[in-house]
């Protein structure tokens, strides 16, 4: 079985990759709300605020909960009454992930964290501050790593049922 890897890209403030870099790594020594064997951030796709393809990034991380509501919608759910005879399975994840990316918390599911606000978007003030001083934040590209040695790789992210350490 081959190692799983998570992507997330984490938006952080900071005016050098290293210290970035710090920040995050201490991030997930913290958190008790995923857990990976090892966090490999990524510095050819990790991208500070002074270049062009920053802006790039967050608009693109911004589609993601119309696309995930979207996608509710086709198969049919538009109201909440229609929730009610949501079954487990696909539609039920996506609807998972949309309570996530409007919760804040991060988990496997963030493929966009906001390091700065514990958020899965950009407030107004922050997008501001970012554009009024380039270089000032970092998008890092992560991948959470679960070792395929563990017998069940997702016993890692099921951090809920007091796994031992």
């Amino acid at each position: 079985m081959a190692d799983l890897e998570i992507p997330h890209d984490i938006l952080v403030a900071g005016t050098s990759f290293q210290t970035c870099r710090q920040r995050v790594h201490r991030f997930f020594d913290r958190t008790t709300l995923i857990h990976y064997d090892e966090i490999l951030v990524v510095e050819p796709e990790s991208v500070s605020s002074a270049d062009r393809r920053f802006r790039e990034r967050m608009a693109a991380n911004r589609n993601v909960l119309g696309e995930l509501l979207a996608n509710l919608q086709e198969e049919g759910f538009t109201t909440l009454e229609d929730l009610q005879s949501l079954e487990k399975g696909y539609l039920s994840k996506i609807l998972h992930t949309v309570a996530h990316i409007l919760d804040g918390f991060i988990g496997i599911d963030s493929r966009f964290y906001n390091l700065e606000e514990d958020s899965h978007t950009v407030s107004r003030d922050l997008l501001n501050k970012i554009l009024a001083d380039t270089g000032s934040h970092w998008i890092l590209s992560v991948k959470g790593r679960i070792a395929s040695g563990a017998a069940d790789p997702f016993d890692a992210l099921r951090t809920f049922e007091g796994r031992p350490k």
